[in-house]
């Protein structure tokens, strides 16, 4: 029999978001809900990362102008500079898309407090040589979600399969 180990993963969300509504009760991951402040959030999660090992970190952020779908968003900028994530992106797309849930790999976090957090904590990762991929992932605005519960479980089954919680045995 062949385990696949499973991996640690950490979530974040914003405070008073839809991001934050989707992964409310997810009690088997560990989640940290940032303040919404573009100095604090990244300075929450930089500490959190400093005091223990997570193999992948899921940054959830709330993008207006999707609807039932996600954006996985493969870098970070700070103007002319960028930051690509080392996470796989393609391979979450996949896990997301086999739940049923529309997927688009995006170039751009934004310009607010979803792109802040990304770059800061990007930066952080490489400066440390940290052995963690971070991601971010835009979900809709709780009114552009059509069945809010239907979609709240998918996520959790996306991340549930990529913690590697479906063991594989061979014979």
């Amino acid at each position: 029999m062949v385990y696949i180990e499973k991996k640690n993963i950490l979530l974040t969300t914003f405070n008073g978001t839809s991001s934050e509504m989707l992964l409310k009760g997810f009690n088997d991951f560990s989640v940290v809900i940032l303040p919404n402040d573009k100095v604090r959030d990244s300075e929450i999660l930089i500490k959190t990362l400093s005091g223990t090992h997570f193999d992948y970190v899921l940054s959830f952020g709330q993008r207006p102008s999707i609807k039932d779908k996600v954006h996985i968003e493969t870098t970070a900028r700070d103007g002319e500079l960028r930051r690509d994530t080392a996470f796989d992106g393609e391979k979450l797309r996949l896990l997301f898309e086999q739940n049923d849930i529309p997927t688009k790999l995006s170039h751009n976090a934004g310009t607010s407090f979803c792109n802040c957090l990304y770059w800061g904590v990007l930066k952080f990762i490489e400066e440390k040589e940290l052995d963690t991929k971070m991601v971010f992932v835009h979900v809709p605005f709780i009114k552009n979600i059509g069945d809010f519960e239907l979609f709240r479980q998918r996520i959790y089954n996306t991340i549930k399969l990529l913690e590697g919680d479906n063991h594989e045995h061979h014979c």
